[in-house]
């Protein structure tokens, strides 16, 4: 314990004298909680079990370092250089890591939640089963990203680049998605529900098969989109554009289609019980016999060009 804290003492005095190069140091185990190392060398250091919690690192060169089984919890590492470092099971959780060099790092096993990401360019990295549950991930280059199997629960994915990134059976439950690109994006399997996908880029994405129940998917272009199987009960798509898409055994189950123009559509197999079609366009779409009993069509546009009146509310 004497040698903790003496190595803990001596790096901190150094430091307040102005030394930054610390390269190679052993430091495993530490309490360095709550340090000020901002502009640091801190290449090939071992701080291995070493407690950072809310530890500022701003602008810190840890490349090369080994920060297995560290807790890094609410520590701030704004442009810091972790290239090369060993994150084996490193505790993220509240940290702000925006900007921040992660080249050649292997993610799988850290803890990102609730970290901060903002900005950050995580181009073709592996991400495969992280935790980034309610990370904030606004603006965030994840193109070509591995993010199959893992916890975004809940993430702030504001206007990230999600192109061509891999989001099998990844969980995107109640994350925000809107204004992101997710164009050519791999969605097998994945958990998409309660998602914002408000202006969001989704071409080329296809969504059979995915659970996007109560997903918000209004005003978008999903003309010849591919939905077979896939869960979309109670989801909202407003005013979306449809043409051509194909609903084969989906759930629509009371999903929100209202002004949606599904003109070309098929929906042959699919659960129409309390799907709202109102002021839809459904001409020459695909359904069918008997789907007009279950869905609610008032003022849409019949797959015939006719216009229904059926039920409409009538006011008094």
């Amino acid at each position: 314990m004497l040698n903790h804290i003496a190595k803990r003492r001596n790096l901190i005095e150094r430091y307040s004298q102005g030394e930054r190069n610390f390269e190679g140091w052993d430091l495993k185990g530490l309490d360095l909680s709550k340090v000020n190392l901002s502009n640091a060398i801190l290449r090939n250091t071992n701080l291995v079990f070493a407690n950072l919690w809310e530890a500022t690192l701003c602008n810190t060169d840890l490349s090369g370092a080994n920060l297995s089984d560290a807790d890094l919890c609410g520590a701030s590492l704004l442009d810091s250089n972790l290239s090369n470092a060993d994150i084996t099971r490193t505790n993220f959780s509240y940290a702000g890591l925006s900007g921040v060099r992660f080249t050649n790092v292997e993610f799988s096993s850290a803890n990102f939640r609730l970290a901060i990401l903002n900005c950050t360019n995580l181009h073709g990295m592996n991400f495969k089963g992280a935790n980034l549950q309610k990370a904030y991930l606004l603006e965030t280059n994840l193109a070509n990203t591995d993010l199959s199997h893992a916890n975004l629960h809940h993430a702030f994915l504001f206007r990230a680049n999600l192109s061509r990134a891999n989001l099998q059976n990844a969980d995107l439950s109640e994350a925000d998605l809107s204004e992101s690109s997710l164009h050519g994006a791999n969605l097998k399997g994945a958990n998409l529900s309660e998602v914002d996908l408000r202006e969001s880029d989704l071409d080329r994405v296809d969504f059979s098969e995915v659970n996007l129940r109560l997903a918000n998917l209004s005003r978008l272009n999903l003309s010849k989109a591919n939905f077979i199987g896939s869960n979309l009960s109670k989801a909202i798509l407003h005013g979306t554009i449809l043409h051509g898409a194909c609903f084969n055994g989906a759930n629509l189950w009371n999903a929100d289609f209202t002004d949606a123009d599904l003109t070309g559509a098929d929906l042959t197999g699919a659960d129409l019980r309390g799907t709202n079609f109102e002021s839809a366009n459904l001409k020459n779409a695909l359904f069918d016999v008997g789907w007009i009993n279950e869905a609610r069509i008032c003022q849409a546009i019949l797959p015939d060009g006719s216009i229904s009146q059926r039920s409409c509310r009538i006011v008094r």
